[in-house]
């Protein structure tokens, strides 16, 4: 039988862990919107955001590293800069090309930070400065938790979508990048400069998944490797939600957090699943967790091919 407050409690953890992928997820969704761009090197920038913690808050390359506080900051900061660099630098030049070129861009790019950080601070896990290892959870009613980590991400998960809605409905900036996101070339006409629209989507998207690579990092005590592999996951999380919608990524996020909780929790290994006539032992193996959310897209997508909220396309011949 499956008890309650367990039930609860994988479900708060899955909402938790959905508000981590939420954050890179609405970085990926945010870069589409505006630019049409599919980032493939979003784990990686995620990893990018977790080591440079590492590598500023800490004595692993520096001898003097910044207080904690301080480094995430400028991690953040260095993640906004960076999207402003890679716009100027490498993807303006690609306006106008293939799709496939700017994909095959985009995975170029992602092997090159990660083996990077690879080259600078070697392959094994590194540890966060205790005072981001919040290693304490948080007491919830009904006899419920939720780790700190966790509570952290969904507070600055709903702040950013929040953020993020408010900034594209009711600021001249958001309504000049909607614009730009709708019809580049009508946006020309009026006089608004892409080129800095589009820096502007790069430097928010990456400085948001900044910010989502540290939490993922602190949600585990420190930065390792294994960050990259979210990054098919919340691929999955904004496809789902819709590729060019801002809420429908965070949502998306948010639900395929939910299905690896429970579906890791409960069904591998054989736990009893209780249904309504008969409690039926379900036996998968390991890492089914990671699976599940991916089979729950391919049937979503059949049905809505464009996700949850994702704009439809409609071609006339």
């Amino acid at each position: 039988m499956v008890d309650f407050v367990t039930f609860l409690d994988i479900t708060i953890s899955g909402i938790g862990l959905g508000a981590l992928y939420a954050l890179v997820a609405m970085g990926f969704a945010l870069i589409y919107k505006v630019t049409g761009v599919l980032n493939f090197a979003q784990g990686e920038l995620a990893l990018v955001g977790a080591y440079g913690v590492v590598i500023l808050g800490t004595s692993s390359l520096i001898s003097t590293p910044l207080p904690a506080v301080a480094a995430v900051g400028a991690t953040i900061l260095f993640g906004i800069i960076l999207g402003i660099f890679l716009e100027r630098v490498i993807f303006r030049q690609f306006i106008g090309e293939p799709v496939l070129s700017v994909i095959i861009v985009t995975l170029a790019l992602g092997g090159i930070f990660s083996g990077f950080i690879r080259f600078l601070l070697g392959p094994n896990y590194r540890s966060y400065p205790e005072a981001l290892t919040f290693g304490f959870s948080i007491d919830l009613p009904l006899g419920t938790s939720i780790s700190a980590a966790y509570a952290l991400a969904v507070a600055l998960a709903l702040v950013v979508v929040v953020a993020l809605m408010l900034f594209f409905r009711y600021t001249v900036t958001g309504s000049i990048l909607r614009a730009a996101a709708s019809d580049e070339q009508a946006a020309m006409v009026l006089g608004v400069s892409i080129e800095r629209t589009i820096a502007l989507a790069w430097a928010l998207s990456i400085g948001i998944t900044a910010i989502g690579g540290v939490l993922l990092a602190m949600s585990s005590g420190g930065a390792g490797f294994s960050i990259v592999a979210t990054g098919i996951i919340i691929f999955a999380a904004v496809v789902f939600g819709g590729l060019d919608s801002i809420p429908g990524a965070f949502l998306g996020a948010i639900i395929v957090g939910l299905l690896q909780e429970l579906g890791s929790f409960y069904l591998e290994g054989g736990s009893a699943v209780v249904l309504p006539v008969v409690d039926v032992q379900l036996n998968f193996g390991a890492g089914f967790g990671e699976i599940l959310p991916l089979i729950f897209l391919l049937v979503v997508i059949v049905v809505k091919p464009y996700g949850l909220f994702g704009t439809e396309r409609i071609e006339r011949l």
